[in-house]
């Protein structure tokens, strides 16, 4: 059975409430579904979504722990949720790949709109990492001689900034609400002498 993860980083709403007690319900679970709210939620991070991300990845999860609005310590520490969700276990969660979801909805290679993008190959890293690699992201497009096109950015759809975060992030998306009982533990973490501390509870 797959195990998925969500990190509470300190200020957030998933580290002021206990999720082992109350489950987890999205931002505004009567939104309406679809990929425009995949690609938003993804790409945009908005609240106005029915969808909660999940990871595959302890590792990710841990990252969005510790990066909440104050560093984590052990007398404060930031927390990552490990949830179980087996497909027809009667709690009724639907889980959904946003990477699949993206793919399927893109047009064809003839459509001028897409998630291709016209940058150097480092531009993937500006995607992925838009801080420690912003000189990739806002790098100058090369035109074919004789150039004299417009400098500017290479084009980023949202379809591409979503692919990419999601394959980043080994998103998930769950899609309403996950029963506490889904919930299976709670580990508290920290950063400390520059490393990274657990603890279960």
């Amino acid at each position: 059975m797959p195990i998925y993860y969500r990190g509470a980083g300190i200020g957030t709403y998933w580290h002021a409430h206990d999720a082992r007690i109350t489950g987890f319900v999205p931002h505004h679970g009567g939104a309406g579904q679809g990929i425009n709210r995949i690609l938003h939620h993804v790409a945009r991070g908005t609240t106005v979504s029915p969808y909660i991300s999940l990871s595959r990845s302890y590792g990710v999860a841990w990252g969005y722990a510790v990066a909440g609005k104050a560093l984590p310590t052990e007398a404060n520490p930031a927390y990552v949720y490990e949830i179980e969700i087996e497909e027809g276990d009667g709690y009724g969660t639907r889980l959904l790949d946003p990477v699949v979801k993206v793919a399927a909805a893109l047009g064809s290679p003839y459509d001028p709109r897409s998630y291709q993008h016209d940058g150097d190959a480092s531009f993937l890293l500006g995607i992925t990492d838009p801080v420690g690699h912003r000189k990739e992201l806002c790098q100058t497009v090369r035109f074919a001689p004789p150039g004299g096109g417009t400098g500017r950015s290479p084009l980023l759809h949202i379809e591409l900034e979503t692919l990419v975060r999601a394959l980043r992030d080994a998103e998930v998306l769950a899609f309403g609400a996950i029963a506490a009982a889904q919930v299976r533990r709670r580990v508290e973490v920290w950063v400390e002498d520059g490393y990274g501390r657990g603890r279960l509870w």
